[in-house]
């Protein structure tokens, strides 16, 4: 290795990029300013390039500058990652299982894991994140997370996708919504200017002359985390998975969740990587997964909450297109 960083000085140059000057940077760091100017002299002469361009009386990043801070920035979030481990490993003798989900499982079905998991494995941590099902899984793939829960499989001999619950498209509206008395949500009824697309979800790929009209409704959009409170100020519905229109439902108690009269669910799957955690870990998680599904396996999800069949499973596995949810209707 020709060049030799300090991570002390590395931290010192990435918080005065980030934070825009050396003046801003001792305030952030508590150090004085010629300790930051020391240390952006030193990183200089270990890189052997200008970092900065210091003609117009300020710090502005060079080319050289800016991508020593772009590799920065990822170089820090490992250290930071592994000094966490390093301190779980030292508090509780092992280190933390990390789930990565998807934005539509991040509201009680994530509680309700952290309590099934936490009553099978006592007090070894779990940590929890949220990302889009492709994102998780590319997570899993560079080791940034242990595991993802989506309902994006991926074909890799270095990854195992573990399939946990079959979900059903549903549609959640609020109870003044003309279609709220309704047993089924028929889609060709459903007004465009009172639909709601969700953003950054893997639940609704619209598929075949039904979903049409639906392609084209794009006027109220609104990310998963923001889309219950959206259909509850509007008054509005939307179609989203039954493991999210579960939650929702009991989050906002003015929203309903109806069947629609097209079949189309989404594969849910627990993906790790080969050769992965210890084969009792990840069966304990899977049983905690089962746990939570059963208990919504009520009411009106009673038919749209499932555990994946094996044959169709292996039907699916087949199937599932790579680089978007897999989906299937009937």
């Amino acid at each position: 290795m020709k060049r030799n960083f300090s991570f002390h000085d590395l931290r010192i140059f990435h918080t005065v990029i980030s934070e825009g000057g050396t003046r801003q940077a001792s305030r952030s760091l508590h150090l004085s300013q010629p300790a930051i100017s020391h240390a952006i002299a030193r990183i200089e002469q270990a890189s052997g390039a200008a970092l900065f361009d210091r003609q117009k009386q300020s710090l502005r990043p060079t080319a050289a500058g800016l991508y020593l801070f772009e590799e920065s920035s990822r170089i820090l979030d490992d250290i930071t990652r592994i000094d966490e481990e390093l301190h779980t490993i030292e508090q509780f003798g092992a280190r933390s299982l990390r789930v990565t989900m998807t934005p539509g499982l991040a509201w009680d079905f994530s509680s309700n894991l952290v309590r099934q998991y936490g009553a099978e494995n006592g007090r070894r941590p779990l940590v929890l994140d949220m990302s889009s099902s492709v994102q998780a899984v590319s997570a899993v793939e560079t080791g940034l997370t242990d595991i993802a829960l989506g309902a994006f499989r991926k074909d890799s001999p270095g990854l195992m996708c573990i399939p946990f619950a079959r979900s059903y498209v549903m549609a959640v509206l609020h109870k003044r919504h003309v279609l709220a008395g309704a047993e089924i949500v028929r889609l060709n009824e459903i007004e465009p200017a009172t639909f709601i697309k969700p953003l950054w979800s893997d639940y609704i790929v619209a598929e075949g002359e039904h979903y049409q009209r639906i392609n084209g409704w794009s006027g109220m959009q609104a990310h998963m985390s923001l889309l219950p409170g959206m259909i509850n100020e509007t008054k509005g519905l939307s179609l989203i998975s039954a493991l999210t229109a579960f939650d929702l439902i009991n989050v906002y108690p003015d929203l309903v969740a109806i069947p629609i009269d097209i079949r189309q669910w989404f594969t849910f799957y627990l993906t790790m990587r080969k050769p992965g955690l210890q084969a009792d870990l990840h069966e304990r998680l899977l049983n905690a997964l089962h746990n939570v599904l059963e208990e919504r396996k009520i009411g009106v999800f009673r038919n749209t909450l499932t555990a994946p069949e094996a044959h169709e499973d292996a039907q699916q596995q087949s199937a599932a297109p790579r680089e978007n949810a897999a989906t299937h209707k009937q």
